[in-house]
């Protein structure tokens, strides 16, 4: 009876920690294809989850503002730095039954429930009127174009949209690319087709997106897009649609591209519409062992801003010198939405080996960014922390199994006594004096050879030191001579990093920056140059054998090293 009644307390104490337990809801956003929709037109409305959601959505609520047109699910599946992650998607097609800032309901899944949004949706009166950016060279055929916003700053993101509306049918249809001087051209998505009405007459949109980054200031124009076509005209034939060919062209658009504000303050021009930064241990708070690694995790993401754009996040970053870093190669990731544009991740992964127990201070990582909605500097912060440090096991073990050695005391040890006790402590003293003088000479001799071995073993430990040292120099040289060779910046980069290692034995690089604080002349202004094309313009063409010069020259002024001349020559054989 007591073994039961204790079963039905385990099992209702089961019951009851599963009812408490929190469980932790799903996060689903919902968000419109475009933004603003006019009257009579349809837009697609997205519900995303990247967790398992509660139960079938009832859309039920969206029916007193939207007509539903269309609906359809799909899941995606992604694999990103090795990590798999799963979406669940909810696509409807809606049509606007009024014009305004129309709420999107929050949307229950079961027990989950949807993020509220909203839409703007222009009125019938401005659904009839022409649009800035559109042509009407054919009544059946028009081309659209949008950039938002006109004003950008430098490198800063402009959406550019090209609308193709159709009346007719159309084959082979040949769309040109958008061109502007200085200035980097990405595009966002696939096309993307809905109806609408312009002037009272029914259209087919084909809609196209581009994410636009400026890389100069003042004025920057936006040649017109042209589509070149053959429309289909009369009845078909027998064999093929009859045809005739046309073209169409938007308007030019003029952006005023603002410099750098004077606002700014930060190391790095980095503009965004948001940047989340974050720092991640294998436990937190961090905790490690006398020479053991841990690894620290420093991630950037930035809603807006090219890959090429986010800064080097631990390189500023400066320890106790008892802990070494070992940086891993950063990873750099870049997602084209057509709803945001470009969002960027940089990852950087570092392994921290302390040499001793302590609590050491981790100082505070700050990465000042330009907040392109309000217009204002913004800091991304992740505060100052301490990282305790314990004794390895290994070595308090080994403190543990030392015990002193106990020593006999003199009343311990047995005298003998004899009839003459003075002869008896004569003997002992001539024993004695004998004893110490020879374990006295053997001290002396070990010490002697000893001496005499570290002696001869330092001249082949420093030559081999020596050798060591200068076959890392040449083989970095090589690989910075193969990477200007092939006009490689990336490899370029990392090439030169090594090189001045190797170089200034005594110095340790991982930025283009501090080396040119060093190499002085020549060299720094080549590696400011590679530093710009690596993080700034990605649209010019790099070339190595400035920068190859450049090395030569100052090998060849330092204290006799690396005088082979190998030249420029070589590289291009």
């Amino acid at each position: 009876m007591i073994f039961q009644n204790g079963r039905f307390l385990f099992f209702l104490f089961l019951w009851l920690l599963f009812m408490v337990t929190p469980v932790q809801a799903a996060v689903i956003k919902s968000v419109p294809d475009r933004d603003p929709v006019r009257m009579n037109e349809t837009f697609n409305l997205v519900f995303s989850s990247e967790e398992s959601v509660d139960d079938d959505p009832d859309f039920g609520p969206l029916a007193k503002d939207f007509e539903l047109l269309g609906q359809n699910q799909g899941s995606q599946l992604s694999i990103v730095n090795g990590k798999m992650s799963k979406k669940q998607e909810w696509t409807l097609t809606l049509s606007p039954k009024r014009p305004g800032a129309i709420p999107i309901p929050s949307i229950a899944f079961g027990s989950d429930h949807s993020q509220a949004s909203m839409v703007t949706v222009i009125d019938a009166g401005n659904a009839t009127a022409p649009i800035p950016g559109g042509t009407t060279d054919d009544p059946e055929i028009k081309l659209e174009v949008e950039a938002v916003p006109k004003n950008p700053y430098v490198q800063a993101q402009v959406i550019y949209t090209v609308r193709l509306l159709l009346r007719v049918n159309v084959a082979g249809a040949d769309l040109s690319e958008p061109v502007a001087q200085d200035a980097l051209i990405e595009r966002l998505n696939d096309d993307h087709r809905y109806s609408t009405t312009r002037n009272g007459r029914d259209y087919t949109v084909i809609e196209r997106k581009f994410a636009l980054f400026p890389q100069k200031s003042g004025l920057l124009r936006l040649d017109p897009m042209r589509l070149t076509a053959q429309m289909e005209v009369g009845r078909r034939s027998f064999f093929a649609p009859q045809t005739r060919a046309v073209q169409v062209k938007s308007d030019a658009i003029d952006l005023q591209v603002r410099p750098i504000p004077a606002a700014f303050t930060g190391k790095h021009w980095l503009p965004a519409a948001d940047l989340k930064l974050e720092e991640t241990w294998p436990q937190n708070p961090p905790q490690a062992k006398a020479g053991e690694p841990l690894t620290r995790t420093l991630s950037l993401s930035a809603t807006g801003a090219t890959k090429g754009l986010l800064p080097e996040l631990g390189a500023d970053i400066s320890l106790d010198p008892t802990i070494k870093q070992y940086p891993d190669q950063p990873a750099l990731n870049e997602e084209k939405l057509p709803s945001t544009g470009i969002s960027s991740t940089r990852q950087e992964k570092t392994a921290l080996i302390p040499s001793k127990p302590g609590k050491f201070k981790l100082p505070a990582l700050e990465i000042p960014w330009w907040n392109t909605k309000t217009d204002k500097l913004e800091i991304a912060r992740i505060p100052e922390a301490s990282l305790n440090v314990e004794a390895s096991g290994e070595a308090s073990s080994q403190a543990a199994t030392v015990t002193p050695v106990p020593q006999a005391s003199a009343e311990s040890v047995p005298v003998q006594t004899t009839e003459r006790p003075n002869a008896s402590l004569k003997v002992s003293a001539n024993v004695w004096f004998w004893l110490a003088l020879c374990l006295g000479l053997g001290w002396l001799s070990t010490g002697l050879a000893w001496w005499w071995s570290l002696r001869k073993a330092k001249a082949p430990a420093l030559s081999q030191a020596k050798a060591q040292q200068s076959l890392k120099l040449d083989q970095a040289r090589k690989a910075l001579r193969l990477a200007c060779s092939n006009n490689d910046p990336a490899a370029a980069r990392s090439a030169l990093l090594l090189w001045a290692s190797a170089y200034w034995s005594d110095q340790r690089f991982t930025t283009l920056d501090g080396l040119a604080s060093l190499g002085g002349g020549e060299l720094a202004e080549e590696a400011r140059h590679l530093n710009r094309v690596l993080y700034g313009n990605a649209l010019e063409v790099w070339s190595g054998a400035a920068l190859w010069l450049a090395v030569e020259a100052l090998d060849g002024r330092g204290d006799g090293r690396h005088k082979e001349g190998l030249g420029l020559e070589p590289m291009y054989r």
